[in-house]
């Protein structure tokens, strides 16, 4: 077994990437790296599932590299599974870079073969050097402690079996071994920002420090297990001063989130994902003494309420109520905010729901006919400013007749003389 070999099969056990002889669908370019780890977990006892996209960006080179990643699996006795994209099309649709474009689709696409031949996991031929550029790619970005990590040798369902090699090892072992590949000769240009680190940046580097590649693997090493330290700190700050609601809410408390050691951390943790952005976490920051403000990113909006900042998405459920009209002598009082009762012969047509309006009154059960503001009866609820905002109202016409799960309209009082009842409950 040569160097190379050794070293992602004891990669591969190390971090649990694969079962033995597992069915692992591997992109193949016919490019040097996914040559490689085609050949190497082949020779490990791996069954390999070659995948090929042809992207057709560079004319005839990528049908040459269709008719080589052909040759190259009847050789080798693999199944292939290919397919094509119109990726300047998609890119254009979809308003994203080509890179983009075809990373979007070819792991897609991936996964969608994972599914189909019941594979284990996907393999990709990134290595040491291709984890250098990507952490560095991530530093000019203006990326986190996450983003310098870099690339994981397991994410999910993808896993990436040469990390444990350079280039260089990789060109090697395909020399020792007498195994042909394709040169995609685009990775010569610097038009793309990955192509001018490789070519420009990275011999810069080592010309002031020979070690250079070495020295950027080992930190990403060392920030990998920094962030299992941060990790376990920002669970543990999450848990403390936050929580959701049954209504797929987000609160945060603003008193334990002053409390942690790096509050504009902790919000990133929580807020990135709704896309809010780092100098919308330094104005929040700054306006937490400031109740009612809002903020908006990505379908969701968040406020700064008295004591917690709240996040909610725009995309709210719609309301369901059931409604059921019953003799008197039927219907069965039950105190639940879920349900209300509701004379039926004080109705004047259809129930229709809508959310409030400026100058909305209606008079309260309980209240003996007597009208009030609605936006006063929700403020001694205590409710926020979303909660105000979303809140349904069962219409008689233009009457209130339920502030539904709230309260409803003594208007429709159940009396001595009521004969039929109209029973409404929340879904």
């Amino acid at each position: 077994m040569g160097k190379a070999v050794g070293k992602v099969k004891d990669f591969i056990r190390q971090n649990s990437l694969l079962k033995d002889k597992a069915r692992v669908v591997v992109g193949l370019s016919g490019g040097p790296d996914s040559v490689c780890l085609a050949h190497i977990l082949h020779q490990l006892g791996y069954e390999v599932v070659a995948t090929h996209c042809n992207f057709h960006l560079r004319g005839t080179e990528s049908l040459q590299d269709e008719q080589f990643v052909e040759e190259l699996c009847r050789q080798q006795g693999w199944t292939l599974h290919k397919t094509d994209f119109s990726t300047e099309q998609y890119a254009q649709e979809h308003k994203v870079s080509i890179e983009m474009a075809a990373r979007e689709q070819r792991y897609d696409w991936f996964q969608k073969m994972m599914r189909e031949t019941n594979a284990e996991a996907i393999a990709v031929g990134h290595h040491k050097d291709d984890n250098a550029e990507t952490m560095l790619l991530n530093l000019v970005r203006g990326a986190g402690i996450k983003g310098l990590c870099g690339m994981q040798a397991k994410n999910g369902n993808v896993v990436r079996p040469l990390l444990c090699l350079t280039r260089q090892e990789i060109l090697d072992y395909l020399q020792e071994e007498g195994i042909d590949y394709v040169t995609d000769h685009t990775n010569l240009e610097d038009n793309y920002a990955r192509n001018k680190l490789r070519l420009n940046v990275m011999p810069l580097m080592e010309s002031i420090n020979k070690g250079v590649l070495s020295n950027i693997i080992s930190t990403i090493e060392n920030l990998n297990e920094v962030q299992k330290v941060y990790r376990q700190a920002m669970d543990a700050a999450i848990n403390a001063c936050s929580h959701h609601t049954e209504n797929g809410e987000l609160y945060i408390m603003i008193c334990k989130l002053l409390q942690q050691p790096s509050p504009i951390s902790v919000l990133h943790e929580l807020l990135s994902p709704f896309g809010f952005n780092k100098q919308q976490l330094k104005e929040m920051l700054s306006s937490l003494q400031e109740s009612g403000k809002l903020f908006s990113a990505n379908g969701h909006r968040l406020l700064i309420d008295r004591e917690d900042i709240i996040v909610e998405s725009l995309n709210y459920p719609a309301v369901q109520i059931h409604q059921e009209a019953l003799p008197i002598e039927q219907v069965r009082i039950q105190k639940d905010p879920r349900f209300a009762y509701l004379d039926a012969d004080k109705l004047h047509g259809e129930l229709t729901l809508r959310t409030p309006q400026t100058g909305d009154t209606f008079a309260p059960f309980g209240m003996k006919g007597k009208r009030r503001l609605l936006s006063d009866f929700l403020t001694d609820l205590k409710l926020n400013l979303f909660e105000k905002e979303r809140q349904p109202l069962l219409m008689d016409g233009e009457e209130i007749a339920w502030v539904v799960g709230r309260r409803s309209s003594d208007l429709y009082r159940i009396d001595e003389h009521t004969k039929k009842v109209v029973v409404l409950k929340l879904a």
